[in-house]
């Protein structure tokens, strides 16, 4: 039977038409673009300067493997948060840490004039003296393998995580251009879940902050 087609339905008919050819000849395609799933989004910290937020929103998030999840601060004031991933207390980094160096080390600040000293604390050892500074794991983004590796990410990174790691850290989080100056500017953090399970974090400025992430 022939069917006559106007000029009006080739037109409305064109589309469909490419669809289909395009699904049998390029069906991987059309899979990659199906299974494409954007990240979801977890707060880190909220609220204002008179009612901060010292918690994950949600607190608890479930994924499927292979999918994202990225942290932001969207705090209105500069109040810092971490996402950190530890295998067990013994990882925790506390931002501030007590350092060996020899009793002949001299600290001077870079900045003449700077109102600045070290903290200096009684040593055990009479060749060294303890230091009190800043823990680089504490505040930038770090990752350590299950054989002790130390690997330092780029700020704002996406990291792919295979579950095997002993720690997992975002560095502190800080509100969109909130960063203190000089200070890694960090305000969003990325990770993609490879394997089923189980992970739960924690924010290394307030420990009783956590959240959970459940991968199926």
């Amino acid at each position: 039977m022939y069917i006559h087609m106007t000029r009006t339905s080739k037109i409305l008919m064109a589309p469909i038409i490419v669809t289909f050819i395009i699904m049998v000849l390029f069906p991987s395609q059309i899979q990659a673009q199906t299974d494409s799933v954007s990240p979801k989004v977890v707060h880190a910290g909220g609220g204002n300067a008179t009612s901060p937020m010292i918690n994950f929103v949600p607190a608890q998030i479930g994924i499927k493997a292979g999918e994202s999840i990225v942290w932001d601060n969207p705090t209105s004031v500069a109040e810092p948060h971490s996402v950190t991933f530890m295998k067990g207390d013994n990882f925790f980094a506390d931002f501030v840490a007590p350092f060996n160096v020899a009793n002949s080390t001299n600290f001077q600040s870079p900045l003449n004039g700077s109102n600045t000293e070290p903290v200096i604390v009684p040593s055990q050892s009479a060749d060294s003296k303890v230091v009190m500074t800043v823990n680089a794991r504490a505040i930038n983004p770090v990752t350590i393998d299950s054989k002790g590796k130390v690997t330092y990410l780029s700020p704002n990174s996406h990291y792919s995580m295979d579950g095997t790691e002993n720690y997992i850290n975002s560095g502190w989080l800080w509100p969109k251009d909130l960063a203190p100056l000089g200070g890694p500017a960090i305000n969003n953090f990325t990770m993609t879940f490879e394997k089923a399970g189980t992970y739960s974090y924690v924010c290394n400025v307030h420990p009783w902050m956590t959240g959970l992430v459940t991968v199926n």
